[in-house]
């Protein structure tokens, strides 16, 4: 590089002058001087030329251009729709649970339900009129009808 004060002499000025330069831009940029148009300048504006839109058509292509085999038309499938038969809602008979009768324990205990209309003493796991008493406690019963199961409370 430039060594002593040769080089000092010959990098300030240059120094100088790109400082000099980049003031004189901005100080520029910030003047309130504004650009001078002419004001008979005409503008011509050409209308735009429209393209026709090329119209076309797809036939039928009875060869496969690569593989060079011909096309097989595809079978149309039809999906006969499955007739769905509703099922009847399930009518519940009218099961009203009475109250328990037990010993020292659930074990041997004997369930009170009225099932339409009559007084039945059921078990666990015992059936009548369909009914199926699955399990029991002092408030509520679960009885399976039909394969069908509800809860139900007792009856005050």
């Amino acid at each position: 590089m430039l060594k002593g004060k040769k080089g000092l002499y010959i990098l300030l000025p240059v120094v100088a002058f790109v400082w000099g330069a980049i003031i004189f831009q901005v100080v520029g940029a910030f003047s309130d001087e504004d650009p001078v148009f002419e004001k008979g300048a005409e503008v011509n504006i050409a209308p735009l030329e429209e393209k026709e839109r090329d119209t076309f058509s797809i036939g039928f292509i009875e060869r496969d251009p690569f593989l060079g085999t011909l096309y097989k038309p595809k079978k149309k499938v039809v999906v006969k729709p499955k007739s769905i038969t509703k099922k009847p809602p399930l009518v519940w008979p009218s099961i009203i649970y009475k109250g328990v009768v037990s010993d020292h324990g659930n074990a041997n205990a004997i369930y009170l339900i009225g099932i339409n209309g009559t007084d039945q003493l059921m078990q666990l796991k015992q059936t009548i009129s369909e009914v199926t008493l699955m399990r029991g406690g002092s408030n509520t019963v679960r009885v399976k009808y039909k394969g069908k199961i509800k809860e139900f409370k007792i009856a005050n």
